[in-house]
């Protein structure tokens, strides 16, 4: 059986978390135009939509993580890609133990890259390592020269 790519489906989370905050509309309200911006197969959709729900049912714990990882920053002050990438990421880390840590941390920082501002990425690894100790958990191995 060929293995699939979740990235596809954590991009799609986030598009439908950033327009459900942006539009105040419900996930099967905003569904049908992120499907049309973004081909899925099946069970990346399925993926996608359940990281989706993770966040939402999350919400709260999540919110109060991040503001608890970022030092000195407001959530309000954080880019709104940012918060997004940051919830689906931990809410992967904290609820889908068959997603390895590694793979979690570096998806949420490449799309942090591709889709927020200059810095994110950097901005985003440094809140999930500040979160995986916070919750004792293993940090991968980094690649420091």
């Amino acid at each position: 059986m060929a293995q699939i790519s979740y990235r596809p489906a954590r991009v799609f989370a986030m598009q439908m978390l950033y327009a459900m905050e942006i539009t105040s509309q419900t996930a099967g309200q905003v569904l049908p135009g992120v499907l049309e911006s973004q081909p899925l197969q099946d069970n990346q959709k399925k993926y996608g939509m359940k990281l989706v729900d993770l966040v939402q049912e999350h919400r709260a714990e999540l919110e109060e993580a991040i503001k608890t990882n970022s030092v000195h920053w407001e959530l309000d002050r954080i880019a709104r890609i940012d918060r997004i990438v940051l919830s689906i990421a931990m809410a992967e880390l904290s609820y889908v133990p068959e997603i390895p840590m590694k793979v979690a941390i570096t998806e949420a920082v490449q799309i942090a890259s591709k889709f927020s501002t200059d810095g994110s990425d950097a901005f985003v690894n440094g809140i999930l390592a500040g979160f995986m100790q916070s919750r004792g958990m293993a940090a991968p191995e980094s690649k420091e020269k």
